[in-house]
């Protein structure tokens, strides 16, 4: 006979989304910024009934909503949602702006995007005192060999502190607190990119959100 064992209920931990808005071209072929930004939450499955809710309010409304996705969203839809997940609680954001100097290339992008996580890292571990369990779910933007290099040195952030982790690249357009994340990036990318802070503005009234700075800047 087969002996099936139970699956042991999971320990208080916290989330971790990671999503950027931007491109890793270099100025001169793609965006003069590059921005990453994490959704932070002990209540995921909270802000994603939110965000799940939402879509069939505008699914019944004659909004054809598959995902949320800032970029491609209209104007409507876009307020709705800024609107909408100011009822999440127990959450926060983290966002690092870069901007792109003449010559950067695509590799030195790729080092700063890798750099930039390893931030978002140190700043966890300084807001988790209770030193929870902490998921680190990333889009996987970058190339496997530059996943297995952010890996590394995410790890290395949380093994300096003890901290116990689990990293996984998946998409945040499938994940409905992954598309926090999108909008948090995107809302950062409005205003360095495009000089307008009212979406950045609204979504900071959901929570609140840290802006960092590279330990090792751009250049």
């Amino acid at each position: 006979m087969e002996i099936v064992g139970h699956v042991t209920d999971s320990e208080p931990s916290i989330f971790v989304f990671i999503d950027e808005s931007g491109d890793l071209l270099p100025k001169e072929a793609g965006t003069s910024h590059l921005v990453l930004s994490a959704f932070i939450t002990k209540s995921p499955s909270v802000a994603a009934y939110i965000v799940s809710n939402l879509r069939y309010s505008l699914l019944s409304r004659g909004f054809n909503i598959e995902t949320f996705h800032a970029t491609d969203d209209s104007r409507v839809v876009r307020f709705e949602f800024l609107q909408q997940i100011q009822k999440i609680r127990d959450a926060s954001g983290v966002t690092i702006g870069i901007e792109k100097i003449d010559g950067t290339t695509s590799k030195r992008l790729i080092t700063m995007y890798i750099q930039s996580l390893a931030r978002i890292a140190k700043e966890v571990v300084k807001l988790n005192v209770n030193s929870a369990h902490v998921t680190f779910l990333i889009d996987p933007t970058l190339d496997k060999k530059s996943r297995s290099e952010a890996k590394r040195v995410i790890k290395h952030v949380f093994s300096s502190s003890n901290q116990r982790n689990l990293i996984y690249f998946q998409s945040m357009k499938r994940d409905s607190c992954g598309q926090i994340a999108d909008y948090l990036a995107w809302s950062h990318f409005q205003k360095v990119e495009r000089k307008t802070d009212l979406y950045l503005r609204l979504i900071t009234k959901a929570f609140e959100t840290q802006f960092l700075e590279l330990d090792d800047p751009p250049g």
